[in-house]
């Protein structure tokens, strides 16, 4: 596996935005494990990836570097509770909570989301448009087909050809999918 360099401010930055398109929307549910506010969930995977771009950093596999974004944004969310006060009660239940078996559940739930989420990027357009909407936006078949200008058919048409290509292309995490979202 190649080595994935970060080089500082000052130098050339290479691959950070890939990694970061590949990564945020990840980390951004990762953190959502812990906190509930998504403009504070933005900002600290933001900072993650300033931290990242401020240091040269090289890492050996790209399990290294997963395991440098999921700690690094596992403890910006831990620090941001502890410096708010108002969330005491929080932060008692979390370190009761703070268990080896939660936080690998968490990261898996966070991979799982990344890999499905770019499996529907991959999807024909039209019925990646219907999948977002119907699935991701929660709307219904009909207001989905009048936001796309589309027949209610063709909405579910699409529905069940976007389900059949994504179980074809995730088979190989199609299991913990079942158990873990009902939407397939």
């Amino acid at each position: 596996m190649e080595k994935r360099e970060i080089t500082g401010v000052q130098g050339q930055v290479n691959n950070i935005e890939v990694i970061f398109k590949e990564y945020y929307g990840s980390l951004c549910y990762f953190a959502s494990q812990f906190l509930k506010n998504e403009e504070v969930i933005e900002d600290l995977v933001q900072d993650v990836f300033i931290a990242l771009l401020e240091k040269k950093m090289l890492f050996q596999s790209e399990v290294h570097l997963k395991n440098f974004l999921y700690l690094s944004i596992r403890n910006s969310c831990l620090n941001y509770i502890r410096s708010t006060r108002s969330k005491d009660r929080y932060i008692a239940s979390l370190a009761h909570e703070e268990q080896t078996e939660d936080f690998e559940e968490s990261i898996i739930l966070a991979e799982i989301h990344r890999e499905l989420a770019a499996a529907v990027e991959k999807l024909p357009e039209e019925c990646r448009k219907v999948f977002q909407l119907c699935y991701f936006q929660g709307l219904d078949n009909e207001s989905a087909a009048q936001e796309l200008g589309l027949s209610v058919n063709t909405v579910k048409a699409q529905k069940a050809r976007g389900k059949k290509i994504l179980r074809e292309n995730l088979k190989d995490i199609f299991p913990l999918l079942m158990l873990l979202n009902p939407l397939f």
